[in-house]
């Protein structure tokens, strides 16, 4: 049995699988199971780890549940985790974990500023600049989406014998798009060679994508100022009637305030639930159609602790009510998370 304070080889932590790990990055030697936490800590030389006492704050860990209800498990991170974590994703991994911690801190900071009295005037610049930031980690996070597919459409084995892959873009607008409009389904699979239902899943969040640099320019700025946000007395608010937003509706009737006034905060979690919804459809459809890797950690998942989990699971839940209402900012088309 191993103790705290014992130093092992990593093919040895108990909890891995036992094919070979080479080829492979983990993106976590954090585990919780039923005897409490096991952290793992690397140390020389390379290779080695040590068993440590101790539970983390922020992290992401394997285990067969949640130990808290706040913990967060995404289907994508746990599939890139447990069967394609090839190496040369590993950047892409780590750099999609801090976006969503980053988001998570955002959302929380929002409610902070607005709470904020050592500045009576500019809490609306504040709001800007983090509204700002969000958008940006959104639209990052269709970028590295797109590092993560293209590197593993390199690697993977189609069921499809029949199709010869070809290269994939670099960036998720060069997939989707042709000259600002959305490519069709059939097109993307005819261009790429791959499989329709990957093709589908490019188109059908392409209208996200688009609706993430739109709202950027409207709610900030393109060279001028497009909107307004305002602080109200509980939340900030902006109007309805303006750009992007005019004739969506995504607001329910008590919510609209005076001068069609209405929440900022809606638009957000919308936008973040559309952005983390294409990366969880593209880990179903991909694991349907395509042969993967043995499970890293056989029976557990990959899940998220952070200082802000509620927040960002607050967002995420306000986002499911709103379109199983029909409220989307999608034109009538709704995405649910997969």
């Amino acid at each position: 049995m191993i103790k705290p304070g014992d130093m092992i080889s990593v093919e040895q932590i108990p909890h891995l699988t036992k094919t070979y790990l080479g080829a492979r990055f983990l993106a976590s030697i954090l585990f919780h199971g039923a005897s409490g936490w096991e952290m793992y800590l690397p140390v020389e030389p390379p290779g080695k780890v040590m068993l440590t006492r101790g539970w983390p704050a922020e992290a992401f860990y394997f285990a067969a549940e949640p130990e808290a209800e706040t913990d967060i498990r995404s289907e994508f991170l746990n599939f890139l985790a447990q069967v394609a974590n090839i190496k040369s994703v590993k950047r892409a991994f780590s750099a999609i974990e801090d976006d969503i911690f980053n988001l998570s801190a955002s959302l929380a900071k929002l409610n902070v500023l607005h709470s904020q009295t050592n500045y009576p005037s500019g809490a609306e610049r504040f709001a800007a600049t983090e509204v700002e930031y969000i958008l940006f980690i959104c639209r990052s996070l269709f970028d590295l989406l797109q590092e993560v597919l293209r590197e593993l459409w390199e690697g993977i084995e189609l069921d499809d014998k029949s199709l010869k892959k070809r290269p994939l873009k670099k960036s998720f607008a060069e997939m989707t798009l042709h000259s600002n409009e959305i490519l069709a389904a059939e097109d993307i699979a005819k261009k790429h060679n791959m499989p329709m239902a990957i093709a589908e899943c490019y188109a059908g969040h392409a209208h996200m994508f688009l609706k993430v640099r739109k709202f950027r320019d409207d709610l900030i700025h393109r060279g001028h100022r497009i909107q307004t946000i305002f602080k109200g007395e509980e939340e900030y608010l902006i109007s309805k009637d303006l750009g992007s937003f005019k004739d969506i509706k995504i607001w329910r009737e008590d919510e609209v305030r005076e001068n069609n006034l209405a929440p900022l905060a809606p638009v957000l979690h919308l936008m973040i639930h559309g952005t983390l919804a294409a990366c969880e459809e593209f880990a179903v459809i991909l694991q349907r159609h395509c042969r993967w890797l043995e499970p890293t950690v056989p029976g557990m998942h990959l899940y998220m602790r952070g200082y802000f989990n509620r927040e960002l699971k607050s967002a995420l839940a306000d986002a499911d009510s709103r379109l199983a209402e029909g409220r989307t900012l999608l034109d009538g088309v709704v995405h649910q998370r997969a």
